[in-house]
């Protein structure tokens, strides 16, 4: 499955890898590509990731997902 997110906050490839990071850490998720320029993230899992789990992903950051 994949899953087209706008990510929030980010303002250099130092934010880019702290969201792939955070991101590839959630089950089932294999390939998180995170792209600064358009502010979003392509995620490819086996199943589908919910707007909220991405997010929580990301509750230590200062990034958001809408």
């Amino acid at each position: 499955m994949e899953k087209t997110v706008t990510i929030n906050g980010m303002k250099c490839d130092g934010c880019v890898t702290i969201v792939k990071e955070n991101f590839e850490k959630i089950n089932d998720i294999q390939l998180a590509t995170v792209n600064l320029a358009q502010k979003s993230a392509v995620i490819e899992s086996n199943r589908e990731i919910s707007t909220q789990e991405l997010q929580d992903a990301l509750s230590e950051t200062k990034f958001t997902v809408a």
